[in-house]
């Protein structure tokens, strides 16, 4: 066998190649470990990150001692790296690693441009569709890697808000502290961003540390002569209120080093500063942070359907409420493709059950809910705020016999102050608050802790701050668009806000003081897609005084509100050049506005319908099946193509597939029981011209009807 120096040097361009984007933990260790001194490492921070490879490749080959150090830091720090170098390291430095199956998801599903809780249902989809997707404990996060056979030092573990990041890294650390698990770590260091945001001065980590963990300051020199015994959680990098410049050139960072926390922050992932300590990082998928970072990328799923009826069961302790609660979610497709998100099971289970109540009582709202209960999530929002102001912030003067409008009245002016902190700070992008924040719009945080707001408490200061934030985003969203459904009474005002909204468009001249001085960054328009569905069904919640009590009596009801929305949504198909979320978050909001009329002017307007792509889930296939049927046209076409919309999906769709001349149905890996289900939704139909199958997975099995559904078309030229 060749010798490390002989090795290195003829291996150097390859390494080279492996390194070079991402020198910082290579570069780190190599310091740590004194195979390269102190003021030659420096020295290379200064140099483009392929001249410093390069240059500390040819410094250690000058003896077959630093050569072969090399090679142990480089077995060390190749989970940063690609599988080439791991495969490299296996042939020339061997591996006496057991092999392990992968235990974590290694590709981000995630369209930022989306709002993230409409992509989450279909990201569910194609992961256990499309990769060998291993179910994992926190324990597990860093169990070793597949390729290297050792545990990964960076992992980060995304999912929406209200999924369970915080519990899962919660748990890790609860089953640590009593000795369960990960018993390889001397200590873990739990960091919040949230509680990070209020960092202003440059700082060290020893200083950051020790301010958080104040009974550990004595010991921390200690701890960090053996960095890899700790482990860092930094959790809710979604809400961290400062620049991140991944991008920006590797800094000589020590733990004693000031810095901004931010830039802390960079050098802790990246490995630049504490390369041999493990980190977990917890974040929102709209949230970036570059994955070749990570060397295990982890995606938080939430409930499975079985789950979700175990949550109701646990919830109620009537067993008849739990059951009527269960079968109410499980048959209506918008409210069931939101439950696997544990925070929402919460909002629903909040919302539904008085409303599915064993009590035979006949009391007013409650009856006529319980025999039509809320279809949509505005609807569910709107009996979840009912529900949560009933009970907290009238702390229990309201019986279960009171009239909604005589509950929303006498929480009339908190929930009007409420809503215009969440509207103003959501089209800044801001969910904390200071205690003076509260103040400004009227509000006094002794008055509504454990209700909308949670408190938050910092010890990084000599005095405790008080934060605050709603107690969920979709709860900032939906009080924000409670404020504006309560002040857009014109129809103008209506559109002009619809516009921002959604197309950013500015109103020429507005009366309305919600639309004045408002510049929402056209990059942020996706991140109120939820905000304006919740606006619609409002909206139609004013228009049919459900929110009497609320509303201000001395104004007067538009004419004709429901047709001009029809004919704005008209316009918008007709004319308006807009990407393919956007088409379908028109959809979405004429479903939560609900109202026939306004459907049936924009309907027609929608000649064709492009959602390539999209990952739509069971709810965007509710939302295009109700606007769609009320066109009496023929769709020109409809491309559903790699949209992932599984079998109930299709099956919500069935009805209206055969209404359209050309449908792309290509790459959805319906399987057999979903080819079939599409024969059956084309058998009766005279229109399709055009088929496109192209890798659905269709198996001999899923052929069986084929001739007998479409032997009975006469119109179909293309089938693919």
């Amino acid at each position: 066998m060749s010798s490390a120096q002989q090795l290195l040097r003829a291996q150097r361009d390859l390494l080279l190649k492996w390194t070079c984007d991402h020198p910082a933990p290579l570069l780190r260790w190599l310091h740590d470990e004194e195979v390269l001194s102190p003021s030659f490492y420096f020295s290379l921070l200064e140099k483009p990150p392929s001249d410093a490879v390069g240059k500390a490749l040819d410094t250690v080959c000058t003896s077959e001692e630093s050569s072969q150090r090399f090679l142990e830091v480089l077995k060390e720090v190749q989970d940063y790296y690609c599988k080439d170098l791991h495969l490299w390291v296996d042939r020339h430095c061997g591996s006496d690693a057991n092999r392990q199956p992968p235990s974590g998801v290694d590709n981000d599903f995630t369209d930022s441009s989306q709002h993230e809780y409409f992509d989450l249902a279909s990201r569910r989809a194609r992961i256990y569709v499309h990769q060998s997707c291993q179910r994992i404990r926190p324990s597990q996060l860093l169990s070793p890697q597949e390729t290297t056979g050792q545990p990964p030092k960076r992992v980060k573990v995304k999912g929406i808000a209200g999924i369970g990041k915080s519990v899962a890294v919660q748990r890790l650390v609860y089953e640590w502290a009593i000795g369960k698990s990960m018993r390889e770590f001397t200590c873990i260091f739990d960091l919040c961003f949230r509680e990070l945001n209020l960092i202003e001065t440059p700082l060290s980590l020893l200083d950051l540390l020790g301010e958080r963990f104040r009974y550990l300051k004595d010991a921390l020199p200690n701890l960090f002569t053996a960095p890899k015994s700790l482990l860092f959680i930094l959790d809710g990098l979604d809400e961290f209120k400062f620049f991140l410049d991944w991008n920006s050139r590797d800094k000589n960072i020590g733990i004693e080093s000031k810095v901004t926390v931010s830039e802390l922050i960079v050098a802790l992932v990246k490995g630049n500063l504490l390369p041999e300590a493990s980190i977990i990082l917890t974040t929102r998928p709209s949230t970036e942070a570059p994955k070749h970072f990570f060397q295990r990328c982890c995606v938080v799923l939430g409930f499975e359907e079985n789950q979700v009826k175990e949550y109701t069961t646990k919830f109620y302790k009537d067993r008849e409420v739990a059951e009527k609660v269960y079968d109410y979610i499980s048959n209506n497709d918008n409210i069931f493709v939101l439950s696997f998100i544990p925070l929402y099971c919460y909002i629903i289970c909040m919302a539904m059950g008085e409303f599915f109540s064993s009590d035979t009582q006949d009391v007013g709202d409650f009856k006529s809910l319980e025999l039509n209960p809320p279809r949509t999530v505005s609807e569910v929002y709107l009996c979840y705020l009912f529900t949560t102001v009933k009970h907290h912030a009238l702390r229990g003067s309201a019986e279960r016999s009171t009239q909604r409008s005589e509950v929303l009245s006498l929480a009339k002016q908190q929930l009007t102050n409420l809503g215009k902190l969440a509207y103003e700070n959501l089209l800044q992008r801001k969910i904390m608050f200071s205690k003076e924040d509260l103040e400004r719009y009227g509000i006094t945080p002794a008055e509504i802790q454990g209700t909308f707001l949670c408190q938050i408490l910092h010890p990084l200061k000599e005095e405790a701050v008080d934060m605050f934030s709603f107690f969920h985003l979709t709860v900032q969203e939906h009080l924000g668009a409670l404020y504006c459904a309560l002040n857009l009474y014109s129809q103008d005002d209506i559109t002009q806000a619809l516009n921002l909204w959604c197309f950013g468009l500015h109103p020429p001249s507005t009366t309305s003081t919600l639309l004045r001085n408002i510049d929402p960054n056209v990059d942020m328009l996706d991140s109120l897609q939820m905000f304006t569905r919740f606006y619609m069904g409002l909206l139609r919640a004013r228009l049919e005084s459900q929110l009497d009590g609320l509303v201000d009596p001395s104004m007067e009801e538009e004419y004709g509100v429901p047709a001009g929305l029809g004919l704005w949504f008209k316009d918008q198909f007709k004319d308006r050049k807009m990407k393919n979320e956007t088409a379908l978050n028109l959809l979405h909001c004429l479903m939560e506005f609900h109202m026939k009329e306004t459907t049936t002017i924009a309907a027609p307007e929608i000649k064709k319908l492009n959602l390539f792509k999209m990952k739509l889930s069971i709810v965007d296939c509710a939302a295009m099946y109700y606007v769609l049927k009320f066109s009496p046209h023929t769709l020109q076409e409809l491309n559903l193509g790699y949209s992932n919309i599984g079998n109930r999906g299709l099956h919500r769709l069935r009805p209206i597939l055969h209404r359209c001349e050309s449908l792309y149905m290509c790459g959805n890996n319906l399987g057999p029981e979903g080819v079939n289900e599409l024969w059956r939704a084309l058998e009766q139909n005279s229109t399709v011209e055009e088929l496109y199958l192209d890798i659905t997975g269709v198996t001999e099995k899923g052929t069986e009807n084929i001739v007998d559904c479409l032997g009975k078309n006469a119109s179909l030229r293309i089938l693919t």
